[in-house]
């Protein structure tokens, strides 16, 4: 079988980190890089990772990319929102090649952005390519692992799932994020602004209630602080005690037929930092992945590993429930 061309788009943390695995694999063979970052532009790739392919440089826009391969997948790794990513993505698309993306809001967009899905869906249907949101959260711990465990039960009425994060281990973004260094004041400031905050959480609720017929949702959503109660320093951020540590994201989604519950408690210095998943259902079912699943490394994964299964799935806009599923193959 032939490698799987990709192109890179932002090479941010977890764009450059995505490239560095990408180039370990057989299976994919990278072809292209486009950042506008002035300290990027036409570097060489071999210049930003170890063992890049150094015929390779960073285009400052996808004007200047060259011609790409027949089956090219864009990695797309820039923001969080579809407001400012679809304009991005609707060019990738009508240039005719497969997306896959780390964007949040486009794990399960058809609610929050329904028009800029609809846009997005109808191109992509139009250029015969797949266009796919994934990620850690969203993407996999809080909605595809709970959908995927209710195919043990005859019947599920509640969906309970809880992530808690030390993201002191996480990268320098992610921290800032989370208001991390922040006094309480401005994190109130910041949090009504939508400049900080986790972004997802609707979006797995969303497809959660759509995947297993719950039918629409009446959303809560409640974001407060977590405060430190001891001084905390990492390499991009220092924290004093009654400053900001991060985050502790609560989320209800109350349906006709189901109820999805989600809590997501980020912040530096957690404890315990773990993986729930409950069911209520025939039979009630529990899972916990004691240390949590790896954010930043998982992130990489499910770009990768989505990849290569582009070209089968059906043209359009699709979600992780879609298939194929994003298998880890075998590296040799």
């Amino acid at each position: 079988m032939p490698a799987t061309p990709l192109l890179f788009v932002g090479l941010g943390p977890i764009g450059r980190s995505t490239l560095a695995y990408a180039l370990q694999r057989k299976g994919l063979r990278v072809v292209g890089a486009c950042d506008a970052a002035p300290e990027l532009v036409d570097k060489r790739l071999s210049e930003l990772v170890a063992g890049g392919p150094k015929q390779v440089r960073v285009a400052p826009t996808l004007e200047r990319v060259r011609e790409l391969p027949k089956g090219t997948v864009a990695i797309v790794c820039t923001s969080s929102h579809l407001k400012q990513a679809g304009p991005l993505l609707r060019e990738l698309v009508e240039r005719g090649l497969h997306v896959v993306s780390s964007c949040e809001e486009l794990v399960f967009p058809f609610h929050r952005s329904a028009r800029m899905a609809k846009e997005l869906d109808s191109a992509a249907k139009r250029r015969k390519v797949a266009l796919l949101g994934t990620g850690v959260n969203p993407g996999f711990v809080l909605d595809l692992l709970p959908a995927l465990l209710t195919g043990a039960c005859l019947d599920v009425s509640a969906v309970r799932a809880r992530r808690i994060v030390d993201a002191s281990l996480r990268r320098g973004p992610l921290q800032r994020k989370i208001g991390a260094g922040r006094s309480l004041a401005q994190f109130d400031l910041d949090a009504k602004s939508g400049a900080l905050g986790h972004v997802g959480l609707p979006e797995s609720a969303q497809l959660l209630c759509t995947a297993l017929r719950f039918g629409k949702p009446v959303i809560e959503e409640h974001l407060k602080p977590v405060v430190a109660l001891r001084a905390i320093e990492t390499p991009f951020v220092r924290v004093e005690p009654g400053q900001v540590a991060g985050i502790d994201h609560r989320l209800v989604a109350k349906a006709p037929r189901g109820r999805v519950e989600l809590h997501l408690q980020m912040f530096l210095g957690a404890e315990e930092p773990r993986d729930e998943i409950e069911l209520d259902g025939e039979p009630a079912l529990k899972l916990r992945l004691d240390g949590g699943t790896p954010g930043d490394v998982a992130t990489v994964a499910a770009l990768l590993n989505a990849a290569p299964g582009m070209a089968a799935c059906a043209p359009g806009l699709r979600t992780v429930l879609d298939g194929p599923f994003p298998l880890c193959r075998a590296l040799a």
